[in-house]
């Protein structure tokens, strides 16, 4: 019987979730033995290598949360400003351009490790933006027609 990957991984989710609950805390040995279980004796040998390493991960503690530079904080605090838009179409047209500008040029300053996720930032405002200069629909500040009259 080959492994059921998506059981394992999802049996694997649910024993990290209760290993790291810092108000429930649940034996590591105990469910590393739950997720041994679920590997057949028939698994190819591939699958109880990779099965063998992702159970000994359960043990390790977390890594430290990302310490991002003060340039991944301005530009998340430029996106922030930006996002939601405000003001007539031109204007939030005029304020997401802007931004998606300062927060590239903070991107080109920024520490080679934090350059991608600094210039994600701009994704959801380059949609709003070519969202506002092209909609798919009229847009209007009056609310859908009523279907019944």
């Amino acid at each position: 019987m080959p492994l059921d990957i998506p059981a394992f991984n999802d049996a694997f989710g649910r024993a990290r979730d209760r290993v790291r609950d810092d108000v429930h805390p649940t034996d590591v040995a105990a469910e590393q033995e739950k997720l041994r279980a679920l590997v057949p004796a028939d698994a190819s040998e591939e699958d109880r290598n990779w099965t063998a390493r992702v159970i000994a991960r359960l043990g390790e503690p977390p890594a430290p949360p990302r310490e991002w530079s003060e340039l991944y904080h301005e530009a998340d605090r430029i996106h922030a400003v930006a996002y939601p838009p405000t003001g007539t179409t031109e204007e939030q047209i005029t304020m997401l351009a802007d931004a998606r500008r300062q927060i590239w040029e903070i991107a080109e300053r920024a520490p080679r490790d934090e350059q991608d996720d600094i210039r994600a930032m701009t994704q959801d405002l380059e949609s709003l933006e070519g969202f506002l200069r092209d909609p798919p629909f009229p847009l209007t500040d009056e609310p859908f027609p009523s279907t019944d009259g």
